[in-house]
């Protein structure tokens, strides 16, 4: 497998700010060699919009659309692409480059369900209505913007290791088709993954990086008890990767600035690795 790294240094728009600057942290820590193929680093490309003018909720689209088309090339080339980005909304980009699979599934893996819309979530943040975006139950003008033509099926979705959910979300998700499974009870992913794997041609992964458990893992925004432990995600993104083809994948919501030791950017390397399978000694 040949990857395409696509590092998305923004936070809502916003160049090299907060989360937006993970991105490049992890590529300085080596995630090129990481996801190294035959000895040669992965590819490399800088997803930046080319009107660098634009603020607010049109830098998002601005960035989303750059991304779609960075995901489409990199598909067409026969590549992996594997986002690095400062948000989980950079979802809707990678998710319309992914266009040209017929039937797209998505895993994913974070200590939230992002499963708000603007009539349930307090805050209005994006990100908190990133999955519920991309099977279509908000943010439609948003999605037409991006380009996001096909949104994907609740029923071919698969939420795991979340562990922090706000009213209006829980009682969503009891009314969707989504496939639930928290951090305290992932006993069922396996026979969830198998039954995903019968019903699309390929999924879209997508990694927060606060599902890791706090304790190991300080360099996020969101540290609140329990987590998957940086085994037990690893084994699960190495199971994914071997019973469902990846369209893309993406790694989001690492916050350098509060990782002072680089144990987080660590972390993220280690489940990056995961994705070419168990290592072989």
């Amino acid at each position: 497998m040949i990857y395409t790294i696509l590092e998305v240094p923004f936070h809502m728009g916003l160049e090299e700010v907060a989360v937006g600057k993970g991105p490049g942290a992890l590529l300085r820590a080596g995630a090129d060699q990481v996801l190294s193929a035959d000895g040669m680093p992965a590819e490399v490309e800088h997803v930046r919009p080319r009107d660098s003018t634009s603020s607010g909720l049109d830098a998002v689209v601005d960035v989303n659309r750059m991304l779609r088309q960075a995901v489409a090339e990199a598909r067409e080339r026969g590549t992996l692409p594997v986002v690095l980005a400062g948000n989980c909304n950079s979802c809707l980009g990678t998710l319309a480059g992914c266009g040209d699979v017929e039937r797209l599934g998505i895993v994913w893996l974070d200590a939230h369900p992002d499963f708000h819309t603007p009539s349930t979530s307090r805050s209005g943040f994006l990100d908190g209505m990133a999955l519920s975006a991309s099977v279509g139950h908000c943010q439609a003008e948003l999605l037409e913007r991006i380009g996001l033509e096909s949104v994907v099926s609740d029923q071919n979705v698969v939420l795991a290791g979340i562990r922090d959910i706000e009213d209006g979300e829980r009682e969503r998700l009891a009314e969707s088709w989504i496939s639930v499974h928290p951090s305290d009870s992932p006993g069922l992913l396996p026979v969830a993954l198998d039954q995903l794997a019968g019903r699309v041609d390929a999924v879209y992964l997508h990694i927060d990086l606060d599902v890791i458990e706090g304790k190991e893992n300080p360099g996020v925004n969101y540290r609140g008890p329990g987590g998957l432990p940086l085994p037990d995600a690893a084994a699960l993104i190495q199971l994914v990767a071997a019973t469902v083809p990846l369209a893309a994948v993406a790694l989001t919501n690492y916050n350098a600035g509060l990782d002072e030791d680089g144990q987080s950017g660590r972390v993220a390397l280690a489940l990056l690795a995961a994705l070419k399978g168990p290592a072989v000694n």
